[in-house]
């Protein structure tokens, strides 16, 4: 189950990469962009679960979830430009945002292939 594996990387994501990282982020960053980071992240995996319980509507929740992915990219592009974070935990991060990014675009490409199309 597809939903299930998103979130969960997420959350692995989240918990072993990117808090640790944000705990060497300067103290005037704590409350801006660190927190906007965490709370993207929050949003991510409060979409999936709503996407998997869901039956209609669910195509909105995906979306959300992948404006939020692109938010990361930036939010740490910003991070390493302010060299809060190494080129190379950048890339990291990079790849592994992108990687959630393909699950989701699979998830959305298969809830639009099932959305009759209504005239």
């Amino acid at each position: 189950m597809q939903p299930l594996a998103l979130e969960k990387k997420t959350e692995t994501l989240l918990n072993e990469i990117v808090y640790p990282l944000l705990k060497n982020f300067p103290q005037a960053e704590k409350y801006c962009l660190c927190q906007e980071i965490k709370q993207a992240f929050y949003r991510i995996i409060r979409n999936v679960m709503i996407y998997s319980s869901l039956k209609d509507g669910r195509l909105q929740y995906l979306k959300q979830v992948d404006s939020d992915l692109k938010l990361l990219l930036v939010l740490f592009g910003v991070a390493r430009e302010q060299k809060y974070i190494t080129e190379k935990k950048a890339h990291e991060l990079q790849n592994k945002i992108s990687e959630l990014g393909r699950m989701t675009g699979g998830l959305i490409k298969n809830c639009t292939a099932q959305t009759p199309i209504r005239r």
